[in-house]
This record gives structure tokens, C-alpha cells and sequence, in this order.
């Protein structure tokens, strides 16, 4: 079963733009993903993407994030980092895995850059 998409918008703890995600993005809701990330983007602001609650990535949700990767600064957990080295996608966006122990405000320790 699928766990239902949620996504949220605010500031990071340093005032930036953030999109956050928690569940899965797939094909059912990639859509709604993609038009909430186009909405939270500002020309020549870059907006952090937190998807370290993210338990399900597939291809449609890597299409956005590939979209509009200049603009991403991209904080996900050591569970989907293969996908995003994989795919390419930590050369065109700032791609921080978050470990556990990292705070969801990108305060806390366990953090490490792509």
C-alpha cells in the first residue's frame, strides 16, 4: 500500500524557501508534486527540497526534480541517495544526504554532501 503524499511549504531555519515532502512520490501523485514544487519556485531563488521523509521515488517524480535542478538544493536520506547518484541528478542539483540523526530543519549532525 502506498503511503499517501503530504507536502508542506515554509522557510528554512536560515529564512530560504523549502518544499518538504513525506511519503511516497509515484506515478499517482507526481503530478500533484511537480505543480506544488513549480509553485514554491522563485526566479533566481534556490528552494530547498527536504524529501528525507520520502520512502518512494520513481521516474516521474526524478523527471521534476531534473525540470528545475539548477534552482534545487535537494536533502534526502541514505535510502533513496543511490537513486539520485545513479540517475545523474547530484551533478545538476545540491544533493545532501541526511542521516537519521539529522534534524529535518538541516540543523542537526549526520549530514553529508554529494
Amino acid at each position: 500500500m502506498t503511503t499517501p503524499l503530504q507536502i508542506t511549504t515554509g522557510h528554512t531555519a536560515d529564512g530560504g524557501a523549502q518544499l518538504r515532502a513525506v511519503g511516497e512520490i509515484d506515478l499517482t501523485n507526481a503530478e500533484q508534486f511537480a505543480d506544488r514544487l513549480r509553485a514554491a519556485l522563485s526566479p533566481g531563488v534556490r528552494l530547498q527540497v527536504d524529501l528525507t521523509r520520502v520512502d518512494y521515488l520513481d521516474s516521474a517524480a526524478l523527471a521534476t526534480l531534473f525540470a528545475h535542478a539548477e534552482q534545487l538544493d535537494i536533502r534526502i536520506s541514505p535510502l533513496n541517495e543511490a537513486l539520485l547518484v545513479f540517475s545523474g541528478l547530484d551533478q545538476l542539483a545540491t544533493v545532501e544526504v541526511v542521516a537519521s540523526g539529522g534534524d529535518a530543519d538541516g540543523s542537526g549532525d549526520g549530514r553529508g554532501r554529494l
